[in-house]
């Protein structure tokens, strides 16, 4: 369903669906204008869109707004990162998914330069008119794009008529990681009252990422025990089916968008190899399976040894501990079956499925046990 403000109410008889708005809230222009010459001059399609996007989130919006295009837009034009050197001495070049996708479409994709959006300059049908207002045809749209634009290239347009897609229900998850830390936070299992998992589609805030106004937001259901990878192609799709909604009906979107309430912000910022460090005496077995399912394509879980790192992938469930005397960290077979290998949390356990040790190759969690047990009457991770 699609969502709207949990604050004092009002209603908007005209919605498509029942919305509820706080009464200030229930009209937000993009300008000061009355409203009678704002919807005089209201944005309709088809639209000049200028589409800023890099990876394969961006490209499955993308590619909704290209099925929409018959009656939707008028041009469409992609921009993307430029390219980059990776691999072992820079031998690789990795080119931004979507702009090899949107070369296969036959639509124009410019690479930034090195210095992106410094001092860059859209096309100049995208350029503001000397001393006159932006065109309301022209839209930019930004998906998972990575970058802040400046409010010099933002002056091009109207404050609404530039917007991005955001993975998360906002103002819940604000930053470059929302489906992560939504799948390790239990928002993805329904674990927070009130809280789960959706898109948004907002105004493209100034100086700041994900403060701008909202147009429309969309729950999403999740199937049970998504990770990473399973959750972030259907919040993709539905972002872009809500983008191509969003901009149907654009007049009565923008004049019903709605301040985000900073009360309730939570952040979700870039993950680092930190966030994937278990502490056991602190995670429970359900979080750090969490942990695994949310970081885990990106950066596997890890603890010490011996002072030495060592990485782990566990299997997705978690269990009871069987031990009568359990310790965090602990390391042991399952009395009940020898061949499933435990790691004690602070409550319940994980089967360790595989391990690596640093610099080595990954190993069948048994496997790894049998080498290193020797000579040791416990073993724990710290």
């Amino acid at each position: 369903m699609l969502r709207f403000p949990r604050a004092n109410a009002c209603r908007l008889e005209s919605a498509r669906l029942h919305s509820v708005r706080p009464p200030s809230k229930c009209r937000c222009l993009s300008s000061s204008r009355s409203l009678s010459s704002s919807s005089a001059s209201s944005p309709a399609p088809p639209f000049r869109v200028l589409f800023f996007g890099a990876d394969s989130f961006s490209c499955r919006v993308f590619e909704r707004i290209h099925d929409a295009r018959a009656d939707l837009v008028d041009s469409l034009t992609v921009v993307t990162p430029p390219d980059q050197r990776t691999g072992r001495r820079l031998k690789e070049v990795h080119r931004p998914p979507l702009r090899i996708l949107a070369e296969q479409l036959g639509v124009s994709a410019i690479p930034l330069p090195p210095t992106l959006l410094k001092g860059w300059q859209p096309p100049d049908t995208f350029l503001r008119p000397p001393d006159d207002s932006p065109s309301p045809r022209n839209l930019l749209l930004t998906a998972s794009f990575g970058h802040l634009i400046p409010n010099s290239l933002l002056s091009h347009f109207l404050p609404l008529n530039a917007l991005n897609v955001h993975p998360s229900l906002l103002p819940r998850w604000r930053g470059a990681a929302p489906i992560q830390w939504g799948i390790v936070s239990g928002d993805a299992d329904g674990l927070n009252e009130g809280e789960g998992m959706g898109v948004t589609v907002q105004e493209l805030s100034r100086g700041r990422f994900d403060r701008g106004r909202i147009l429309a937001q969309q729950d999403v259901s999740v199937p049970p025990q998504a990770d990473f990878p399973t959750l972030e192609p259907l919040l993709a799709r539905a972002s872009g089916d809500l983008l191509v909604s969003t901009l149907r009906s654009f007049a009565s979107r923008t004049e019903r968008a709605w301040t985000q309430d900073d009360t309730r912000a939570t952040l979700a910022p870039k993950l680092s190899k930190a966030d994937a460090r278990a502490d056991w005496s602190v995670r429970s077995a359900d979080e750090v399976v969490r942990m695994q399912r949310g970081f885990g394509h990106q950066y596997p879980l890890w603890t010490t040894l011996d002072d030495s790192q060592i990485q782990l992938r566990i299997s997705p469930i978690a269990l009871p501990s069987p031990f009568s005397s359990p310790s965090p960290g602990s390391v042991a077979p399952d009395p009940s079956a020898p061949k499933r290998l435990l790691l004690q949390c602070r409550e319940g356990c994980v089967e360790l499925a595989e391990v690596k040790k640093e610099g080595g190759k990954w190993v069948g969690g048994t496997e790894w046990w049998n080498g290193v047990r020797r000579g040791r009457a416990n073993l724990a991770f710290v």
